[in-house]
């Protein structure tokens, strides 16, 4: 009876939010992040590069290696996302074996990173799913039988791959990849690259650069005030309710995030979505600018939020003594201030303390993953030499707010 009760009630209550008329979003799949739009606007350059040597690959047995880098929200992974699609189809239609192998770096947990790829490289080429048990060398040698014994071709695409290939030791499955000796082999597959940042390659170590020297780069710049506009106005005729949001408050968002978060795209869509929703709740017909800067609040978090996750513990102390420093000067912090607030924070929490050196490397490695959202520099001290000063972009209340959770995470 009193199951019944809360059921009654339940469907009451869910019934009364079906049937609300303020519903702003009418389908949200146009905001998810996986979305791929028919028409990827302003990237036609980038495309074209790239789909020429994918050509002269599936057509030609020729093409090169490529390299997709920019910043964050430039549109490279939706391009990876089309590409996968697009492939996979085109090679379907024209009855043409080849296989696509699209991996996103930034989601392999597994310390044996070769091995994670290897196995994801095989379970797409040949259709099944491979159970724990398998060496790296035997899957390997799957992969080689396969793509000759069936005369398949093979694009392997590497999504963020800066987030795993920063040590040498994970670089093996390129160097294998690129070196085969089996020169047959070797021109079935094509490698694309995706990074944030444009040194990657120099990077690594000189057996995987010199493989490397004939890749092609493709430069995937920020998009501006203008481009940003259209593409929110194409989001929100697809995702919303006619007439929910004003073209001078998508002009708003497109202007913000342009200057403020440098034209991250996903940035834009993220806060449209959030504002739609905020007005929802608020049972509001239309979305206004108070929802907006709500939803920017929530999205500048939302990013610091998700990085500070993929840290290690070493890592959130130094970004813990970064903050720290940068709430009380309010402004760039020195790396020998930080240093000494870290010194402190490690004795408080009762970690050992790490030399300069080993700090600087770290640090070092918490700007790659924050990317653009840490502004660096180095000043010239005079006789007394030159240093580096740092601070994260964002708002003090945020900051405020990462710095409380990462001491309950440590």
């Amino acid at each position: 009876m009193i199951t019944n009760s809360i059921i009654d009630y339940f469907l009451s209550d869910f019934e009364k939010i079906s049937n609300k008329n303020n519903n702003i979003i009418i389908d949200g799949r146009y905001f998810e992040e996986d979305f791929v739009p028919y028409e990827i606007k302003f990237r036609d350059k980038e495309k074209e590069i790239i789909l020429s040597n994918i050509n002269l690959f599936l057509n030609r047995n020729t093409g090169s290696n490529l390299f997709l880098y920019g910043t964050t929200g430039t549109g490279k992974t939706l391009i990876a996302r089309y590409l996968n699609k697009g492939i996979s189809f085109y090679s379907a239609k024209n009855k043409l074996k080849v296989k696509v192998a699209y991996i996103n770096c930034k989601q392999i947990l597994s310390d044996d990173v070769d091995y994670y790829i290897f196995k994801r490289i095989y379970e797409e080429l040949a259709n099944i799913n491979i159970k724990s048990g398998f060496r790296k060398n035997d899957i390997y040698e799957n992969i080689y039988k396969f793509i000759i014994n069936n005369d398949y071709k093979l694009i392997i695409i590497l999504d963020e791959v800066d987030n795993i290939f920063r040590k040498s030791e994970n670089t093996e499955i390129l160097y294998l990849l690129l070196r085969n000796y089996d020169i047959n082999f070797l021109n079935r597959i094509r490698l694309i690259l995706i990074s944030n940042s444009p040194s990657f390659i120099s990077q690594l170590d000189q057996r995987i650069k010199s493989s490397f020297s004939s890749i092609i780069q493709v430069k995937f710049s920020p998009y501006n005030y203008y481009e940003l506009r259209e593409i929110l106005k194409d989001r929100a005729i697809r995702a919303l309710k006619p007439g929910s949001i004003s073209e001078e408050d998508i002009n708003y968002i497109s202007a913000k995030v342009s200057k403020e978060f440098f034209g991250d795209a996903r940035i834009a869509i993220n806060v449209l979505r959030l504002a739609a929703t905020i007005a929802y709740n608020k049972n509001k017909e239309k979305i206004d600018r108070e929802d907006i800067d709500e939803a920017f609040s929530n999205v500048d978090l939302n990013i610091l939020d998700s990085i500070v996750s993929t840290l290690n513990k070493t890592q959130k102390l130094i970004l813990l003594a970064l903050i720290k420093e940068q709430i009380k000067t309010e402004d760039f912090v020195t790396f020998n201030n930080l240093y000494e607030e870290y010194v402190n924070l490690s004795n408080s929490f009762g970690m050992s303390i790490l030399d300069k050196t080993v700090v600087y490397k770290n640090l070092k490695k918490i700007e790659s993953m924050f990317g653009d959202l840490i502004e660096s520099k180095i000043i010239s001290n005079g006789k007394n030499g030159v240093n580096k000063v740092l601070k994260i972009i964002s708002d003090t209340d945020n900051l405020k707010k990462i710095y409380e959770k990462i001491k309950k995470d440590i």
